[in-house]
């Protein structure tokens, strides 16, 4: 994500600030791009505060930079004086900003415009929570006051964004003189918004990784899986950063690769490799792939749901054995409900090139266990007497689910 994606009110970033992590509120995307040209997001600091550039570090002090902004003052005649531009680093808000230009004294003011709902509400918020009233950078022509600019005398009040008892649920123009009185500053700034938001929450120049996928883009919905499938992604980073791929299904990382290099081609291992295709349950679930570079991270998502209704079991190494293998008996423990299906085949030469498999009538099962017992029509092995079974379940018409949780036995 980058600093011209973030929500105006909501989204923000965090700086170091005298070696403290500190959060700024995003007010406005394209700051005054008459003045700054398109791409300056304007921030608030999260509590009123006299800020310093040297508190921030030489990076973020160059992205900050210079903003400029309209101002006006009075005269010493009691009218506006046209309407000014400043530069600075960190600067107030206007009254006009704050749509605070409601009564006679500020109605003519042209020092800006206002600043959407949502960053006004956040503003609000701010001045709420520290209880203060903060200085804006416009002035008051009510007041008597004056100094000399530009050759002229000019008032030495301002409005200020006043709070009205504790709630701070009011907005009132009281006059206060700045030379005398003590009062906050809610300090504002400008960013670049092209900069990207770290995993941390800060801005940087490092481009994040991206995913990508032949089936959609993130948040695709793959639809209903009954087996084991086939998911390919591409990972690429647009500064050639080793990164690290973690593979999650609901929250649990089920695979992690490490130093994977920009434009890899990926396939999800845990969808399509049996064994952990069998760990995710039936029902809705949710894949997420993170690419991380160490600095930056970006998720791709997705939602299957698995819907599982038989299963085949073999060992995945037959038993061999030193002699003929004439017998065999297994139990089996899980939930086995009636309409269920359920089968087994045995072999006691699994290690041929073609097995002979034999059907077991002898099955008997209850709901929490089945037993078989089969004695073999099959004396010849050619290649070594080797026991294997393939146990074959799936549901009934009732849609009820089984498990199987232990296969045991003996072979004789």
């Amino acid at each position: 994500m980058q600093i011209k994606d973030l929500a105006i009110g909501d989204g923000y970033v965090y700086l170091m600030e005298g070696g403290s992590k500190v959060k700024f509120y995003v007010l406005c995307h394209n700051y005054e791009s008459g003045l700054n040209g398109k791409g300056r997001t304007m921030f608030c600091r999260e509590s009123p505060a006299n800020l310093d550039l040297n508190k921030f570090t030489a990076a973020v002090q160059k992205w900050i930079s210079t903003t400029t902004y309209n101002y006006q003052y009075i005269t010493w005649s009691g009218s506006y004086s046209k309407v000014q531009t400043g530069s600075a680093n960190f600067f107030s808000l206007s009254a006009i900003e704050l749509n605070m230009a409601k009564d006679y004294y500020t109605k003519n003011l042209a020092d800006g415009s206002a600043l959407s709902a949502a960053a006004r509400t956040r503003v609000g918020y701010i001045r709420t929570a520290s209880n203060t009233s903060f200085w804006t950078r416009s002035p008051d022509q009510s007041s008597s006051g004056y100094h000399k600019e530009d050759g002229e005398n000019v008032y030495e009040y301002n409005y200020y964004y006043a709070v009205s008892g504790a709630s701070g649920s009011s907005i009132s123009f009281l006059k206060f003189d700045r030379h005398k009185n003590s009062l906050a500053n809610l300090p504002c700034f400008t960013l670049p918004e092209t900069l990207y938001i770290d995993k941390d929450g800060f801005p940087t120049v490092n481009q994040p990784p991206e995913v990508t996928s032949d089936v959609g883009e993130s948040g695709v919905a793959l639809g209903e899986k009954s087996k084991p499938f086939t998911l390919s992604y591409t990972v690429t980073d647009g500064d050639g950063d080793p990164m690290t791929i973690t593979e999650k299904v609901n929250g649990v990382a089920l695979a992690v690769r490490e130093n994977v290099a920009t434009g890899t081609e990926l396939t999800v291992q845990c969808l399509s490799e049996k064994e952990l295709f069998q760990q995710i349950l039936n029902g809705e679930n949710t894949l997420v792939l993170e690419a991380d570079d160490g600095k930056t991270s970006t998720d791709w998502t997705a939602t299957f749901t698995k819907n599982v209704t038989g299963a085949v079991l073999s060992l995945t190494q037959p038993l061999t054995a030193d002699d003929t293998i004439t017998v065999a008996a297994l139990t089996l423990e899980g939930s086995f409900p009636a309409d269920m299906s359920l089968s087994v085949k045995l072999t006691n030469n699994a290690l041929d090139e073609t097995p002979a498999w034999e059907n077991c009538t002898d099955i008997q099962r209850g709901e929490s266990r089945a037993f078989v017992h089969h004695a073999f029509a099959n004396k010849t092995a050619a290649r070594g007497f080797a026991f294997n079974y393939k146990i074959t379940a799936a549901r009934g018409e009732s849609g009820t689910g089984g498990t199987l949780t232990m296969i045991g036995g003996v072979i004789g």
